[in-house]
């Protein structure tokens, strides 16, 4: 009987943490730094649903390392679009800057990695280390590669076994089809596609992926300059820690692609 005020006692504190732990929980929350972030519009790179897809993934990976920020992903942006609103203040962050593009922003380290790859059928047999071995070679590739992809690039195809097309999740059935020899573009959005590709049964293994061209990067962009410094530590800690390139490894697998 002794015991029971003792334990009465501990009911109502136990009572008043729970009822006072929401409104705490809110209040942290809200004293979070909100940062308002511009995503893209192109899969697997960025992702609406389930707010994933590697670059994504490499954001989040990063905020992760940075308790005071509480990122908003906005996600079905265009560059264009982005630049313009953030710009007009309506953003905090724009994803995916490239280093042409010239915006009042304090840019982050080298975040975004692209990578622009040769693929042919593997039932070709082709054997591809160097530029001059595309000459003759019915090429399929994304708008703008000429200019692109370099003056050796530029100088190796023949126009007559050369096309640009606007879509890029186009080129694996392109190749796949015979209409073209080889494609040419980003590795990710040409497995990708394959994955989306409707009464075409292609597989990974149907393909060879050879490494022609150096990988491209793009940034984050920021207003707040203290925010960029923070995302740039954080960034680095990402990297060395191995989860950065851990990310691309994932999405690697999740396509059966295996080195």
């Amino acid at each position: 009987m002794q015991n029971r005020p003792r334990y009465r006692y501990f009911l109502y504190g136990l009572l008043l943490v729970l009822i006072h732990m929401p409104s705490s929980w809110s209040n942290q929350q809200s004293s979070l730094q909100q940062v308002r972030i511009a995503m893209g519009n192109f899969e697997p790179y960025f992702i609406e649903k389930g707010e994933t897809g590697i670059f994504t993934d490499l954001v989040r990976a990063v905020f992760e390392e940075m308790p005071k920020y509480r990122p908003q992903y906005l996600f079905g942006y265009s560059n264009r679009r982005a630049w313009h609103d953030f710009e007009q203040g309506k953003l905090d962050a724009v994803s995916n800057l490239i280093d042409s593009e010239e915006l009042d922003a304090c840019r982050s380290d080298k975040v975004f990695r692209f990578r622009d790859v040769v693929v042919s059928k593997a039932s070709s047999h082709y054997k591809i280390h160097k530029m001059s071995d595309l000459a003759n070679k019915r090429i399929v590739t994304f708008q703008g590669a000429k200019g692109f992809l370099g003056e050796e690039f530029s100088q190796t195809i023949k126009a007559q076994n050369y096309q640009e097309i606007a879509q890029q999740n186009w080129q694996a059935k392109v190749l796949f089809t015979d209409a073209a020899d080889v494609s040419i573009g980003d590795m990710f959005t040409f497995l990708h596609s394959i994955k989306e590709m409707k009464k075409i049964t292609a597989k990974t293994s149907d393909f060879v992926f050879h490494d022609l061209f150096p990988p491209q990067y793009s940034r984050m962009g920021f207003h707040d300059v203290k925010l960029c410094k923070a995302f740039n530590k954080a960034l680095k800690r990402v990297k060395d820690s191995g989860r950065y390139e851990q990310i691309y490894e994932q999405y690697l697998q999740r396509f059966n692609y295996y080195h």
